[in-house]
């Protein structure tokens, strides 16, 4: 018997190895082994077995099953399979993505010291120090044991007394596992309204049966889309199955982790980027062992080893984070959810309140069940929405930045003791620092970009490679420069000089460095003891507060104009999401614009909550132009340090599928970010009509074959993005 056998490598190849005679019975596809591969046993799995082989050289034999954990249950194991089909990606890494080395590692929790009393004494009649007597008294006390650390609190020298009282056989030392999180007892129940209750009942028979149904929930801010799938979670859960999460953003999880403890207990478990290893090797432990019956997390949670699941949920479906741009493989989330929910034998639910145009169309065409929800959950009214046309105050310094209206409502507001945010999607102090010596922006030294002033940092910073230069050169010569565009930190700066009394937060990718730093700032906000938070566009959407009465958009223009055929959609769905965080219980919020583009479409759209009007007209607009959903598109880009040879291989490359009459090519032309860490880069974009899933990655792999993907290919990198997302 033989087996092919992949490794977490950047090769499409597999490996022939024998199956000693001592293993043929207990091997399977998908399964984890122990091969010898490059000089060394390496983990590797089986994708497929045979009788014979065609091999003339010498084959090695798998040394051993591997013992650790996991082998791949079979809904993942063929999700894997597709992922590798579809993204036109190696197998290897595709596992990898799936099951990264974390999993491999020997998970040795940390452990707690607790100490507690071995008898009822009489401590009067012992002869025991000052100290001895004072932790004694406290154990018998407490009557319970206690974490040892506590000691610390009531004597000087706590361990040096505790030892003494062990030595003595007056108390014992235990050692606990230190779990994750706080453990909760009572659970909250949840009541419906009747238009959530007709939802629920809607999708419930596809749960009981095991049916394969998507279901897109189209539900305005604060209408409830959460509290309908929790309660269709729990009814999974009493069936015996699990459920799985997805959420777009690590902003999100401190809000969802807490919400859902209130239903479920510790039966949940978190995935996300901010967690440690620890953290993640508990969670794979409790998973494994039926402990989790819920999984919340970001992109890679779809990966988790979680068996028997019964329901699967995409909250936010329509947010890019879900697509990873690198490393390989450039997988979507969303999609890959859907995919596995097949394999599974479950239903999905896609949830928004501004669905993607694709999973809105999927609705037109019958691929997912189309459900509206337009009511809000407390009934409180739409927030009132100001539009402030900037152009306005351009030459007006005081005003140019806050405008004269969301000064006057922002300080309403607070003398209404209620909170503010506001959003402006750049981070940083200055979006570009114009050099009057170079007549043009600092540009990065590797990148073909501007580069962004963060004063907090005191740094010039590449939001593309991260290089950095000293702000001081710029500081000490601040005459020679020009500051242009802001960011959350400028926005910070102006509004604590404004209001010198308020407490204001900031929170965007910068902030975030530290993982304490989300949860305290997210604490704070919601217990009323910060007045404003400023970020990006992470606290547009999902985030749930209650004394939120106004929402300021800084510059609503950011992103309007970049060349991108979704460019309409992005703005849409962050005007329409950021308003909707404005009044969610029971007063009517407000929400203020600033634009210097009061008449675009797509901003009126979000404005007037005209989602019919929006979706009609992109939806006539991708069709005429034969973009996505209509047609499926592939983007090319080349990329190397020769712009020449770099030309030279996108023009032999796109050539090939210019001849081909099925595909429609764009370019090849250079990528609107024209050089990125000094490797210059060409975009070619091809579409295809979504006959066939897999015309754009057969074709290239007959014509070019997979090589010219797994490593440069005449000094020329190629990236094969499947349905991408950024454009630039």
């Amino acid at each position: 018997m033989y087996a092919e056998v992949v490794f977490s490598i950047a090769s499409f190849r597999s490996f022939t190895y024998k199956i000693p005679q001592n293993l043929m019975s207990n091997v399977g596809v998908g399964m984890a082994v122990n091969a010898p591969f490059k000089n060394k046993i390496q983990i590797g799995y089986i994708v497929s077995q045979s009788d014979f082989s065609n091999y003339k050289g010498k084959l090695n034999e798998i040394d051993s099953l591997y013992e650790g954990h996991p082998n791949i249950p079979e809904d993942l194991w063929k999700t894997i399979i597709w992922m590798s089909k579809y993204y036109i990606a190696p197998l290897g890494l595709c596992i990898k993505s799936a099951l990264p080395s974390i999993y491999y590692k020997d998970y040795s929790p940390q452990k707690i010291l607790y100490i507690e009393l071995t008898s009822n004494i009489d401590i009067n009649i012992l002869k025991l120090s000052k100290n001895q007597k004072i932790v004694m008294d406290f154990l018998q006390t407490e009557k319970k044991s206690v974490l040892a650390s506590t000691i610390k609190n009531i004597v000087p020298n706590p361990y040096y007394t505790i030892n003494a009282l062990e030595k003595k056989q007056l108390i014992k030392k235990i050692y606990l596992e230190d779990n994750v999180g706080e453990t909760y007892s009572q659970k909250i129940k949840i009541t419906l309204s009747k238009k959530q209750k007709d939802i629920f009942n809607t999708i419930l028979p596809s749960i009981k049966k095991s049916i394969n149904k998507n279901f897109l929930i189209h539900g305005i801010p604060g209408s409830g889309k959460t509290e309908i799938y929790v309660k269709l979670a729990q009814e999974v859960i009493k069936s015996g199955k699990n459920v799985m999460i997805l959420i777009p953003e690590i902003i999100l999880t401190a809000q969802m982790q807490k919400r859902f403890i209130q239903y479920f207990g510790n039966h949940i478990a978190m995935w996300h980027s901010k967690m440690t290893n620890k953290e993640k090797q508990q969670t794979i432990k409790n998973i494994l062992l039926g402990e989790n019956k819920i999984i919340i997390g970001a992109r890679s949670s779809i990966f988790a080893p979680m068996p028997n699941i019964g329901l699967i949920v995409i909250d936010e479906e329509q947010d890019h984070s879900y697509k990873q741009d690198s490393p390989k493989p450039y997988y979507n989330a969303r999609d890959i959810a859907l995919i596995r929910s097949k394999y599974s034998q479950c239903p999905t639910i896609l949830t928004s309140a501004t669905p993607s145009i694709e999973s809105y169309y999927n609705t037109l065409i019958g691929k997912s069940q189309y459900i509206e929800l337009k009511e809000r959950y407390y009934k409180s009214k739409d927030p009132v929405v100001q539009v402030i046309d900037m152009i306005k105050n351009i030459d007006n310094d005081e005003h140019a930045v806050i405008s004269n209206e969301l000064e006057q409502s922002i300080k309403e507001t607070l003398n209404n003791e209620k909170q503010i945010i506001l959003l402006n999607n750049r981070r940083g102090y200055a979006s570009t620092v114009f050099s009057k010596e170079l007549q043009g922006p600092i540009l990065c030294e590797s990148c073909n970009v501007p580069m962004s002033l963060h004063k907090s940092f005191q740094k010039l910073l590449c939001h593309y490679c991260d290089y950095n230069e000293d702000y001081n050169k710029i500081d000490k010569n601040f005459d020679n420069y020009v500051l242009n565009g802001y960011g959350t930190e400028k926005i910070y700066e102006i509004t604590k000089k404004k209001f010198p009394n308020a407490v204001i937060a900031r929170l965007d990718s910068d902030t975030l460095q530290k993982k304490s730093n989300l949860s305290s700032i997210l604490k704070d906000f919601s217990s009323g003891k910060i007045n404003i938070l400023i970020g990006t566009q992470m606290i547009s959407k999902g985030l749930d507060f209650n004394d939120v009465d106004l929402v300021g958009v800084v510059n609503a223009d950011y992103g309007m104009f970049i060349p991108d055929f979704r460019s309409g959609e992005k703005t849409f769905q962050i005007i329409s999401q950021v308003i909707g965080r404005s009044g969610r219980r029971n007063t009517q919020g407000k929400a203020i614009i600033q634009t210097y583009n009061p008449d675009d479409s797509n901003l009126l759209n979000a404005i007037k909550s005209n989602h019919k009007t929006f979706y009609s007209s992109n939806l006539a607009e991708r069709n005429e132009l034969q973009y996505p959903p209509f047609f499926r598109i592939c983007r090319l880009i080349f990329s190397g340090e020769d712009i020449e040879r770099v030309n030279q291989i996108a023009d032999s490359v796109t050539n090939v599928f210019q001849k081909n009459k099925s595909f429609k090519v764009l370019g090849p032309s250079e990528a609107p970010i024209s050089k990125i860490k000094n490797q210059w880069r060409i975009n070619s974009l091809i579409a295809v009509k979504k006959d066939d899933p897999l015309h754009i990655q057969n074709f290239f792999e007959r014509k070019f074959g997979t090589q010219l993907l797994e490593k440069k290919y005449k000094n020329v990198n190629i990236k094969m993005d499947i349905d991408p997302i950024n454009m630039l």
